[in-house]
């Protein structure tokens, strides 16, 4: 059986060729660095990046397929920001990876329920890019639809070795 020869350096996109947007929502400027590179290496166009304040004021604006957000710590104002953010993503069908503290994932947790996001817990690095990872495996509008069946569940048993290995 020949095996089919797959451009792996174009970005994460859409069945038009277009980039996958993601947008990232992180009030520490670090962290926020951290996850603007690997998204970027990963493939997708980032459609915003900022602070929590942009989840918490003003009018709502296009998020894109994708959204990163780190709240280790939470108030009532984020809160209700995720909650309104994760019947956005519900609806929308965009996906979330959330990362969080042990302190405030309880919180969190509670405010995510309708979207099924990915939850991370004081993750690292290594975690947040298995996230997006995860993304790329799960979204069926990608290339990654076109391998075979045992193909797909190599890559995914790969990416939950990773993880185990993060960890």
């Amino acid at each position: 059986m020949a095996q089919a020869n797959f451009a792996y350096s174009l970005p994460a996109s859409d069945p038009a060729g277009v980039p996958l947007a993601l947008s990232i929502f992180a009030d520490r400027a670090d962290v926020r660095l951290e996850m603007r590179g690997d998204a970027e290496m990963a493939g997708f166009r980032l459609a915003q990046v900022g602070g929590l304040d942009l989840l918490l004021d003003g009018e709502a604006s296009g998020l894109g397929g994708v959204v990163m957000v780190d709240c280790p710590t939470v108030d009532a104002a984020t809160l209700a920001a995720l909650a309104r953010l994760d019947l956005r993503a519900a609806h929308s069908g965009a996906q979330l990876i959330v990362s969080t503290s042990v302190a405030a994932l309880d919180d969190v947790f509670g405010c995510l329920d309708q979207s099924g996001p990915q939850l991370l817990v004081d993750p690292g690095r290594a975690e947040r890019v298995i996230a997006l990872g995860r993304v790329l495996g799960q979204a069926t509008s990608l290339r990654l639809r076109e391998l075979s069946d045992e193909d797909r569940l190599t890559l995914l048993r790969l990416t939950e070795q990773v993880g185990q290995i993060a960890q």
